[in-house]
């Protein structure tokens, strides 16, 4: 079972299309650090938390050691991400885990890491492919996103939506 690592806007997306019940039928460990779960907390994404709570999602603490070693990383960078970010880059590259992010510099930071590294567009691939949502639900779930303001490539949603509406 892969592991994968999620920051805050991808779960935040997950939240808003209802996409965490089908997510956890691929059979990933899903985990993050507890500083995304306390920017989840701060913004009051209930649902995301509740499947936090009921141990869904695993909480990594970010012991003192740990945050030393994130600002670490972050310094190597040369900047573009938040310590939140570094948190998970961290992680991820520490359970050599795929990354899911929709952040650009924190994806480029993970790409340049031999990261495996995807966003909300390939969640929604991995469940129309795994058959564990219908492409009409798919486009009805990625039209709401979408049209909810959240940070996705245009071009990239219009094609799948157009794709998985066809008849």
């Amino acid at each position: 079972m892969k592991i994968a690592i999620k920051d805050a806007n991808v779960l935040i997306d997950m939240e808003v299309a209802e996409l965490f019940d089908l997510w956890f039928q691929l059979g990933h460990e899903t985990m993050t650090t507890d500083l995304i779960d306390a920017e989840l907390r701060k913004g009051r994404h209930q649902r995301a938390l509740d499947y936090i709570k009921a141990g869904h999602i695993k909480v990594e603490p970010c012991s003192p050691d740990f945050l030393s070693d994130a600002l670490g990383l972050m310094k190597e960078i040369g900047g573009g991400l938040s310590i939140q970010d570094g948190s998970v880059l961290l992680l991820a590259m520490q359970r050599d885990a795929m990354l899911l992010s929709g952040d650009k510099p924190l994806r480029i930071a993970a790409n340049a890491r031999q990261i495996e590294v995807h966003g909300t567009l390939w969640i929604f691939d991995q469940l129309v492919e795994s058959r564990l949502m219908r492409k009409a639900i798919a486009a009805q779930k990625l039209s709401h996103l979408f049209e909810s303001d959240r940070y996705l490539p245009a071009q990239a949603c219009s094609e799948r939506i157009r794709k998985w509406s066809a008849r």
